[in-house]
This record gives C-alpha cells, sequence and structure tokens, in this order.
C-alpha cells in the first residue's frame, strides 16, 4: 500500500477502501474508550492492534503530505514547524526515499514476507477472492468485501490495460507490522500494491495504490 497518496489522487474506490480500514480502527478504539469508563473493557490487545493499524495508515498520509509540501515549494522549516519539530528532525524522518527497485532485508519482518504478498497480489490480479482473503484478519474480511475487491481490479484494468509483470517486492517493518511494496505494471502505466502482515502473519491491510513520487 510507495506511500499512500493525496486523497484527490485515488479512485472512487481506493478512497472508499482508505476511508473504510481508518474508520475501522477508528471506531474500534472509541468503542474501546467507552468500554472502559463502563469497567468492562475486556483485554487490551485488539485495541492495541487497531491502535498500530491506524497508526501506520496515519503515518503513510503524514508523508504523502509533506512530500505535496516540498512540491510545492515548502521548506523543511516551514514543514518542522507545522509538526512542531525541528527542521533537522523534520528532514531525518521524511527526507529520504526509496525508489522500489531493490528488495530490503527487514529484520523482524514476517517470513516469507515477499512471497505472500507476491502470491496475495498474483490472486487479486487473477480473481481468486477465496484465496485472497484466506489469510485477512476479522477486521479485513469484514471491511474489504468480494464485491470492493472486484471493483478495484476492474478499475484497474479499465484505467491501466492488461497486467503485464511485478517488480521486486520492497519489505519493511514499521510499527512492529511488516508492508510489502511490490510494483505492478500493465499496459498503460503502473500501481503499487502493497500488503501488510500483522505479527501473526494475518494480513492487516491490502491496497493497490500509485507508484510513491507519482
Amino acid at each position: 500500500m510507495g506511500h499512500v497518496p493525496a486523497s484527490s489522487e485515488l479512485s472512487d474506490v481506493e478512497r472508499d477502501v482508505l476511508r473504510l480500514l481508518l474508520m475501522a480502527s477508528a471506531e474500534f478504539l472509541a468503542d474501546r474508550l467507552r468500554a472502559q469508563e463502563a469497567t468492562d473493557a475486556g483485554s487490551p490487545l485488539p485495541a492495541l492492534v487497531a491502535a498500530r493499524s491506524l497508526g501506520l495508515v496515519v503515518e503513510d498520509i503524514v508523508r504523502r503530505l509533506v512530500a505535496e509540501a516540498r512540491a510545492g515549494g515548502h521548506s523543511w522549516a516551514a514543514i518542522g514547524a507545522t509538526l512542531h519539530v525541528t527542521r533537522q528532525a523534520a528532514f531525518q524522518r521524511f527526507g529520504g526515499s526509496t525508489d522500489g527497485s531493490t528488495m530490503e532485508m527487514a529484520t523482524g519482518a514476517v517470513p516469507d514476507a515477499s512471497a505472500r504478498a507476491v502470491a496475495i497480489l498474483e490472486h487479486f490480479l487473477a480473481g481468486r477472492w477465496d484465496a485472497v482473503r484466506a489469510s485477512f484478519d476479522q477486521r479485513m474480511t469484514e471491511r474489504c468485501p468480494v464485491g470492493l475487491l472486484e471493483s478495484v481490479r476492474v478499475k484497474l484494468g479499465c484505467e491501466l490495460g492488461g497486467f503485464t509483470t511485478m517488480g521486486p517486492p520492497v519489505v519493511r517493518v514499521r510499527e512492529g507490522y511488516t508492508v510489502v511494496d511490490v510494483p505492478l505494471v500493465h499496459e498503460r502505466g503502473t500501481r503499487c500494491g502493497r500488503v501488510v502482515f500483522d505479527v501473526d502473519a494475518q494480513v492487516a491491510g491490502f491496497f493497490v495504490l500509485p507508484p510513491q513520487g507519482a
């Protein structure tokens, strides 16, 4: 899932996917806080997973907004001031980039994460929905139905033509999640397939996004 693009760069279906994931995590955490007030909150672990998932998506959005600010001529000093950090801290956090051409060796990543992600994306491109959703966690299963996945696949083909090949996966570990980005090369353009695994190797996020820097 490159970084999450700005909302203006997302298709309607892609915006729906992102909105659903954001809402699912936020609503779950809000319910948890209400339950705490009633002293009947239960285990904190599911809420912890939701909080990390929400943080991961928000971090990607922040990175994209920083990239937009830089492209618009804003200085690192201005960006740092907006984020209440120093210029140097803003640059150190957001200034680096990768071109997606090589695979990163990510310490602590889910075993075989790149191969798993490639397999899931292959199933997605072929419309094998049971195989795509087989390793979804409960939230993804509930919030990402077959109809939504099929809509994304159809729109992808309409916009970019037939699929041709995949680029090399890039694997990172962020906030305890293993994030795998895979370039999806079509006849008329490229997208980034992103699969996010939790510590139990279940899929906690699945996106098809414009490539980084698009």
